[in-house]
């Protein structure tokens, strides 16, 4: 080989070391670049970022649903007369759907945590009772019940727990009623009044037989006062007969 050739030999594997070098020594700054401590706080700020949008997308998600869960208690709570409540220890999913499926018109079946029914109960006059605290302990199952299913509900809830083998621990613990906070035994008691409809049936039967009545008692008063008027006029006759008769006597 020529000194040219050699030389030009020689400067390209010098080139190709020094290439080499320069490679080696960007990928020992990447290393040590990702080691140092600067570098740290960007990734993990970042990352910090990402958990703090994710909770507050969970926190948004969470308050929406419980947002949507009161409105249902309220729109159930509306229109009801009685709500009353039932523990949801051993409760099975089957078991509910078929006591739904048993309970009047109107009538509707929750499990509701005692937060929302403490808020929901404030908008409503017939539940916004002093003491409803007391009711609001451990999971419970709330019954909402119009004026016109109140006897049924109870019914139906009695019969399933004595045909479940429920009977004792599926007691009423408790209700509301006209802003009243009552006892199981107060629940079953407001369930058997009459309801405004059967009031109103009753009155109307009463009216409709007064006049029948009164008239039965005017005709009752008026014979009694004819019947005294002839036994009197009898009498006086009598009274005029006898006197006639002493009289001519001698």
């Amino acid at each position: 080989a020529s000194c040219s050739e050699e030389g030009s030999g020689q400067a390209e594997g010098a080139a190709m070391a020094n290439l080499r070098v320069a490679l080696l020594l960007l990928v020992g700054l990447s290393c040590v670049a990702g080691l140092l401590p600067g570098a740290a706080p960007a990734r993990g700020a970042a990352a910090g970022q990402q958990r703090a949008g994710s909770v507050t997308m969970a926190g948004a998600a969470a308050l929406a649903k419980k947002t949507t869960v009161l409105e249902g208690v309220k729109e159930n709570m509306d229109g009801s007369a009685l709500m009353f409540c039932v523990r949801s220890e051993g409760l099975r999913v089957n078991e509910l759907n078929d006591l739904r499926m048993k309970l009047p018109e109107g009538v509707r079946l929750q499990c509701v945590k005692n937060t929302l029914v403490n808020i929901a109960a404030k908008d409503f006059e017939q539940f916004n009772a002093e003491g409803l605290d007391g009711l609001l302990h451990y999971s419970n199952y709330w019954f909402f019940a119009t004026e016109a299913g109140m006897r049924d509900s109870i019914k139906v809830w009695k019969t399933f727990t004595e045909e479940s083998g429920r009977k004792e621990s599926g007691e009423i613990v408790g209700g509301i009623f006209d802003a009243q906070v009552l006892d199981g035994k107060g629940v079953e008691a407001v369930s058997k009044l009459p309801t405004k409809q059967e009031l109103m049936g009753k009155t109307a039967l009463l009216l409709k037989a007064l006049p029948t009545k009164l008239a039965r008692s005017l005709n009752e008063a008026g014979a009694v006062r004819i019947a005294r008027g002839l036994e009197q006029a009898r009498g006086q006759k009598m009274v005029r007969a006898v006197k006639a008769a002493s009289e001519k006597l001698p």
